[in-house]
Parts: C-alpha cells; structure tokens; sequence
C-alpha cells in the first residue's frame, strides 16, 4: 500500500534523526512513550518477555533488557534495526533486534509478558489494525498487557488548526468534547475507562489528513474510547491511559512568542510527575492505552 511505502521510505530516511531525538537530554515524545511502557512493566513483580513493534532505535527494549527482561524489537526500517544493533552491541548484546514487519513475525501463542507499540497504529489500515490486536491477544500470556501508542484525535479540539477543521466537517467534534468532559471530570483511571467504554462511538476516519513534519498522507488519530472499543473486542481489557505530550500553550502562541523550551520545561514535568494522570490527557497530542489480557 502506498502507505506503508511512504512510511518506510520515511522511516528508513530519517533514522539518525530518530535516534538524535530519542537520546536527548530534552523532552521527546519518544522518551515520555517509553516512560508509560516502562511504568507497565515495572507493575509486574517477576521480570518477563517483551515484543517492541515498530522499536524505532532500540532504546526501549534494551532499557527493559538493563531490567533484567528477555527484550526483543522489531521495526521493518532497516537503518532503524542497523542502528538499535548498535545500541545494542554497545550494551553487551542484552536485547534482540530483527528487520521485519509484524505481519511477517511469528508470535507463538501466550509468549510474551508485554507487548509495546508505540509510533505504529498510525502507519496501518483500519483492518490491519483488528488483525494487529488479534495476534497480539493471542501472543500476551493471561493478564500479559498490550502498551499501545497513537495519536491523539481528542487533542484536535484544543489544536485549534487543520485537523480541527477536519473534526467539524466529519461532525466528530461533539463526541471528542464528551470523551474530553469524561477524562476531565473522572476521579480515577477506571471510572472515565468505564464511563468511555460505554460510549461505543463508531467514528469515521478520513482517507487523507493534514501535513505534519512526518511525510506520510495518511497518519491515523484515535481517540481513547476509539481504542477501548476495540481493544476490549479481542479480549483486551484497557486499564490505563498514559498522557504524551502535554501542551500548555496553543501551537500558534509557542511558535510566536518563542515559547519553545518552556513548553518543553512543561510537557518534560508532565512526563515526569503526571505519567498516570488522565486527566490532562485532551491537552495532550499522543497517549497510550495500556490493556491486559483477559
């Protein structure tokens, strides 16, 4: 499909870049990801067998590998792999590393404590991403847990750009504000799990979006009871939703006004100290949901 050739020509493209911004002492996306899949696995009381699907440069399975987990990454961008063996190699060889596309990785049934993918269900169809979370709930031991990265559809609403635009001629905008209101008002992780999981929105998802600094025409958004609803049809219970990127100034104020290392300074606090508050998640521009198998 064009979309994935645009994504892998992408990614193959840009793989240094990647690791510049995985590796810095600055706030990153990648890093604030890494930091809610690591705050999973450290819930479980006996180390385990990690899958990172779409690993990037390999700094997550080989931080889990330093934990004493059996890591393995995978990303079908071979200058990502070339780069995460280096990491690698750097570390002792801790971590596993393959060129491959999980569609063509076998997953034996029940292998796996953990499986991350962060930066992925963006780049797949619709359907690819039920066959995705069909292995996957077939690959997690029971009560193994699913860590899974998208874009966040509800930050459209505070955006206030293209992709806002997009929401009020797809007439979405209504249902985002009460998954926004729910995160908002919800006292705990469950209660606005719950209270999401009862909306069952069947949201319509455009052909093309908007250009961003990524190159690939179609970059998937969900929304958290987008996932939720899916997730929990192949047996996957969520149970957390972690905030990615949190902004505090509109996009068009931090480029004005030079703003860009206080929203950094705010975004790297959330990270930080408000890693489980999903709360601020509308406020956020990417999430991961964390899901156990039933």
């Amino acid at each position: 499909m064009s979309q994935q050739k645009q994504t892998l020509k992408y990614f193959n493209q840009n793989a240094k870049n990647w690791e510049e911004k995985a590796g810095s002492n600055r706030f990153s996306v990648i890093d604030n990801r890494h930091k809610a899949v690591l705050s999973v696995i450290k819930e479980y009381k006996e180390t385990g067998r990690l899958l990172d699907v779409g690993c990037g440069t390999g700094q997550l399975a080989i931080e889990a590998a330093k934990n004493g987990w059996k890591s393995i990454g995978i990303d079908y961008a071979a200058s990502m792999i070339e780069i995460s063996r280096l990491h690698n190699e750097k570390n002792g060889d801790i971590a596993e590393f393959y060129c491959t596309s999980i569609f063509d990785f076998t997953i034996p049934k029940a292998e796996y404590t953990v499986v991350s993918a962060l930066g992925f269900i963006e780049y797949i169809s619709l359907d690819e991403l039920d066959y995705f979370l069909s292995v996957v709930s077939e690959g997690l031991k029971s009560n193994g847990a699913l860590a899974l990265g998208s874009r966040n559809r509800l930050f459209n609403l505070h955006s206030l750009n293209e992709f806002s635009s997009l929401e009020l001629q797809l007439k979405t905008v209504n249902w985002l504000f009460n998954e926004s209101v729910i995160l908002q008002s919800s006292s705990t992780q469950q209660e606005a799990i719950n209270k999401l999981a009862g909306l069952k929105y069947q949201y319509p998802h455009p052909d093309l979006h908007p250009e961003t600094d990524i190159k690939v025409d179609r970059r998937y958004q969900y929304s958290p009871a987008d996932l939720i609803a899916r997730l929990t049809r192949h047996g996957l219970m969520p149970t957390r939703i972690f905030p990615v990127h949190f902004h505090g100034f509109p996009l068009s104020f931090i480029k004005k006004n030079n703003l860009s290392i206080l929203h950094l300074e705010l975004a790297e606090m959330i990270s930080n100290q408000y890693i489980n508050s999903h709360e601020v998640v509308p406020f956020c521009s990417s999430f991961v949901i964390e899901a156990k198998k039933i």
